[in-house]
């Protein structure tokens, strides 16, 4: 039987209550210091999807030859610098049965914080005249 005026909180209750407190505390904190590492890995990420394509592009416009290529030094004119160390190998392997069509695989790879990635994009191109 409950007595009168005892309306607050027990200390178990308090201590349970600051305990999953700071759980939750932590866990934010670890979200936010987190973040920096994770919007540098998305723009390096994001830097290696354009580097590809713009070399496909350029390929599908004709001003880069349609060969087994390795390609180094990014430089783009808007946006954050591409990480230094990416590079994109483009792979062309002809198809027989129509005359003019290649599949072209592009791997592009850098590193960030000591540790590799790769991304790897394949298509087809349709070229005239031959490589």
């Amino acid at each position: 039987m409950p007595r009168a005026g005892n309306g607050g909180f027990t200390f178990l209750e308090t201590l349970v209550a600051l305990t999953i407190l700071g759980i939750a505390l932590l866990l934010v904190l670890t979200l936010v210091l987190n973040q920096p590492r994770m919007l540098k890995r998305l723009d390096a990420q994001r830097q290696a999807f354009r580097a590809m394509e713009g070399t496909l592009e350029a390929v599908r416009a004709g001003a880069i030859p349609l060969a087994t290529t390795r390609f180094e030094n990014f430089d783009f004119l808007a946006g954050t610098p591409a990480p230094p160390d990416l590079t994109v190998q483009m792979d062309v392997q002809p198809i027989s049965p129509p005359p003019g069509l290649y599949r072209v695989s592009l791997s592009a790879h850098y590193t960030l914080a000591g540790q590799g990635f790769d991304k790897k994009v394949q298509t087809l191109v349709w070229q005239t005249g031959g490589p």
